[in-house]
């Protein structure tokens, strides 16, 4: 069965684990929008292949950004399988795969360049968990969390600040068409 779907939520910059907002480039950003579009196949009803397109945006704190207002651009795709547990009513389900995200820091060319924080473009992992509700035989509307694991990042130029390792999270209302 193909899957086609959309996707939009909230979501949060971190460093070491899912619900670290604190640390790394996540103490001094704020959580923003999330959204995405994916289209898939569903081998069985347990097994499906997803590939997902993610965005977000993330303003950054005047703290590390003094000579005006920047923020985090993401945008991303992704491949990834997701297992779901044979239920009737609600379909619990886990994911995970590859992807890859740009992390474009955005502002004033004077803000961006005043700016300790510096665009980054790596490699990563997701993973996560969701449940999805069947509305009809077509049509589940569900809610997903996800973890953006980045391998080799570097968010500033300055490695003793602590702000230069992060990753990222969104937390997604998922709606999903069946054909």
């Amino acid at each position: 069965m193909i899957l086609l779907g959309a996707d939009l939520g909230v979501s949060a910059m971190d460093e070491t684990g899912p619900f670290g907002f604190n640390r790394g480039v996540g103490a001094v950003t704020e959580a923003g929008p999330a959204w995405g579009l994916r289209a898939g196949i569903e081998v069985l009803s347990w097994l499906a292949f997803e590939a997902r397109y993610v965005g977000m945006s993330n303003s950054v704190q005047a703290s590390v950004s003094p000579a005006g207002s920047v923020g985090y651009l993401t945008t991303g795709g992704e491949a990834v399988v997701r297992l779901t547990a044979p239920l009737p009513l609600v379909h619990l389900y886990i994911f995970g795969g590859v992807g890859y995200y740009d992390n474009s820091l955005v502002g004033s060319s004077n803000a961006t360049a005043g700016s300790t924080l510096i665009s980054s473009s790596q490699s990563g992992i997701p993973m996560g968990f969701g449940l999805d509700v069947p509305l009809t035989w077509h049509l589940s509307l569900g809610a997903e969390a996800t973890y953006h694991f980045l391998l080799g990042e570097r968010f500033s130029a300055v490695t003793t600040n602590g702000i230069d390792g992060g990753d990222l999270s969104t937390f997604n209302m998922v709606l999903r068409v069946r054909l």
